[in-house]
Formats: C-alpha cells, structure tokens, sequence
C-alpha cells in the first residue's frame, strides 16, 4: 500500500511540474513573444520617430519662415496702424470742424428762418399798408379829379394876377429906378457941395461915392476923442447936408454910413485892438452928427480896423493914407 501510495506520489508530481514547467515555458514564450513584439514596435517607433523628427525640423523650418514673413506682416501692420490712427486724429479733427460748421449752419438756419419770419410779418403789414394805400389813393384821385374844375378856374384867375403883378412889378421897377436915381443925384448934389466947401483941405476928399477925412483931421494918434478942429470941419459936412435935407424926399432910403479905418501898426492904450479903435472913431463922430441935428435913422457907425486899406504899401505914407473915416451915401 505504502508503495503504491510511493508510486502513485511519484507519478502525480511529474505530470504537476510538467505542467508547471510547460506553463512557465509558455509564460517565457510569451514573454519572449512580447519582448520581440515590443522591440519591434519600438524599432518601428524609433524609425517613425526619427521620421516625425525630420517632418518636425522641415515643418519648424518652415514655420521658421513663416515667423519671419509674420515679423514682416506685423512690422507693415504696425506701419499701416500707425497711418491708420494718424487718419483717425485727422478724421477726429475734421468731425469736430464739420459738428462747427453743422452748428454754426444750424444757428445761421435758425436766423435765417427768424429773418423769413420777420420778412413775411413785414410782408403782411406792407400788403395791409399797400391795401390803405391804395383806398387813399383812390380817396385822393376823387378828390383830384373834383379839383381840377376848381384848378381851370384858379388858372383863369391867375393868369388874371401874373398880368396884374406883371403890371405892378414894371411899375416897382420904374418906382426903384427913379429912386435910384434921385438918390444918385442926392449924393452927386452932395459930394459936389462937399467938394466946393473942402477945396482947399488936401487931407479931405471926396473919392467917387466917399467923402473922406483923414484921421489926423478929426483925432489924435491912438485916441477916440473929437479934436475941436474935427469938429469944425464936420459941422461944415452936416450944414451941407441940412442944405440938402430939405430937398430930399422923406421917403427915401438915404443912410450915411461912417466908417473908421486904421493902419496896420498894433494900437496902444487903452483900446486892445484896431477894431475897437476905428468902432470908438465911427461911434464919435455918428454922435457928433446927431447932435448936429442929422437925424440918428439917416446914420450908421462902422469899425473896418486895418482890413481894408486903400494903399498896401509898408511906410509911413501909406500908413497915414489908410488912417482915416470914410462918409458913404448907402441906402436901407
């Protein structure tokens, strides 16, 4: 029994560690089998890698070159962009001075319209004035029209006139005419007689239509007082016009103006200038002839300084010449 038990023991093992052999054997073969698979693949994988890795190199070389072609793009987009903000600040520019110019246009629209506004009131205020206008012209036609057989009658009635003021005005004319001349030979009366009594006084004339009396005759130098042979020689020159006076038509316009004369020389005194000196002469020798009984009306005093001379020369001759007080028949 031991032994077959022995044998049977022996011949149990053998077939376990065959088994166990044979599946170690196949666990070998199959790791063998994976470790030449696995070399394979990773040969194949070596080999594609090496592959991939020379594709890599090509493709980074050409995305080498396509990073410098970039650089470009961005270096000419950074130029563009620049140009582009630059047309930007422009652009912003010229949108600020079109909104100006749109609210400068918008303001010149709102006075325009304002004006339009104003010029159709004025319009309707100028169309109701040209209604009214246009009723008074037509008031006044009616009116010119019932006048104007009024106006035929005036015409006839002046025309009546002009012949009766045409026939006053010839009159007047022969009236003036006549005066002018008793006046003429008024004074050709009086002057001759003033020549006839002051013949023999050389520094007395009578020069066309002046009697004339130098200043020497009748007042001192730079004086205004009546020396009393001046006097003299004017109660001679108001007896002539007493003579006259008679004779001359109360209605007629005779006026002896006196006028007083200096020369150029600056007067000294008590008189600031030759105006008032030759107005002092004047004034004097117009009162002496009132009182001379020459009627105040037929008088007149005149200062004419050193502004008309009757000689322009500068001496003492012409001086003395333009020194004087001149009697001149004038009429009102």
């Amino acid at each position: 029994m031991r032994r077959r038990r022995d044998s049977l023991s022996e011949f149990n093992v053998w077939p376990a560690f065959t088994d166990a052999l044979g599946g170690l054997v196949m666990v070998l073969i199959f790791l063998i089998t994976v470790f030449v698979i696995t070399e394979v693949l990773i040969g194949r994988e070596m080999m594609g890698k090496e592959t991939a890795i020379g594709q890599l190199q090509r493709i980074i070389s050409h995305l080498e070159g396509l990073a410098g072609d970039a650089d470009k793009e961005a270096a000419r987009l950074r130029s563009r962009m620049q140009g582009l903000e630059s047309t930007v600040s422009e652009r912003d520019k010229l949108l600020a001075q079109l909104r100006n110019e749109r609210a400068a246009l918008s303001a010149d629209k709102s006075k325009a319209e304002q004006t339009a506004t104003s010029a159709q009131e004025q319009a309707a205020l100028l169309s109701t004035r040209a209604e009214r206008l246009a009723a008074e012209l037509e008031r006044l036609n009616r009116a010119l029209a019932a006048n104007q057989q009024d106006l035929a009658q005036r015409d006839s009635v002046i025309v009546q006139q002009k012949g009766r003021i045409e026939a006053l005005d010839s009159a007047l004319k022969k009236k003036l005419l006549e005066r002018v001349e008793e006046l003429e030979k008024y004074a050709s009366d009086f002057f001759g007689r003033l020549r006839e009594v002051f013949a023999n006084n050389p520094d007395i004339k009578v020069v066309g239509d002046r009697f004339v009396f130098q200043s020497e005759v009748l007042f001192a130098s730079g004086e205004a007082t009546l020396s009393a042979s001046g006097g003299g020689d004017l109660d001679k020159f108001a007896a002539v016009y007493r003579q006259l006076a008679a004779k001359l038509p109360p209605d007629l316009p005779v006026i002896i103006e006196v006028q007083g004369h200096t020369d150029r020389v600056p007067v000294r005194g008590r008189f600031p200038s030759n105006w008032e000196l030759s107005t002092a002469r004047a004034q004097q020798v117009v009162n002496y002839l009132i009182q001379q009984g020459i009627p105040p009306q037929r008088l007149a005093a005149v200062g004419m300084a050193e502004y008309h001379p009757i000689d322009p020369a500068d001496n003492a001759d012409a001086y003395r010449r333009n020194r004087r007080i001149e009697l001149k028949i004038t009429s009102r």
